[in-house]
């Protein structure tokens, strides 16, 4: 599954415990400021190979809008670019995987593009 680079609602990361599970220490992580990329192998219930978390703070962006504004550029980014992760996974591994921003301001979307694709590409060198 994943061969259409469209975002399906099963990708979307939602259960409780494997986001715990995720940010609990269990999960390996890649520093790219202002992103933070946590992933996990753990088996999920979905078809898919990932499923993706994004999150924002509240106390950094005030306003929704600003916050959903992120998390859609984010989240736009990975879309493109998934494809590539969906053929380095080997196999049924699945992974968990959450991207969280730490900046302080609105970032450029070349700027978040850049980063998360340095992320991607730390993550695919270290499953493969």
């Amino acid at each position: 599954m994943g061969t259409s680079n469209t975002f399906h609602k099963k990708e979307k990361l939602s259960h409780k415990e494997t986001i715990d599970s995720i940010f609990q220490k269990n999960g390996e992580s890649i520093f790219h400021p202002p992103l933070l990329f946590v992933y996990l192998k753990k088996e999920l219930k979905t078809p898919y190979s990932c499923q993706l978390l994004v999150s924002v703070g509240k106390r950094k962006f005030k306003k929704a809008s600003d916050r959903n504004r992120i998390k859609r550029q984010i989240t736009e980014i990975y879309r493109l670019q998934k494809q590539r992760i969906y053929q380095a996974i080997e196999g049924d591994a699945q992974y968990a995987i959450g991207i969280i921003f730490l900046g302080k301001e609105l970032p450029e979307y070349q700027i978040l593009e850049k980063k998360l694709t340095l992320s991607i590409d730390e993550f695919i060198k270290r499953i493969e």
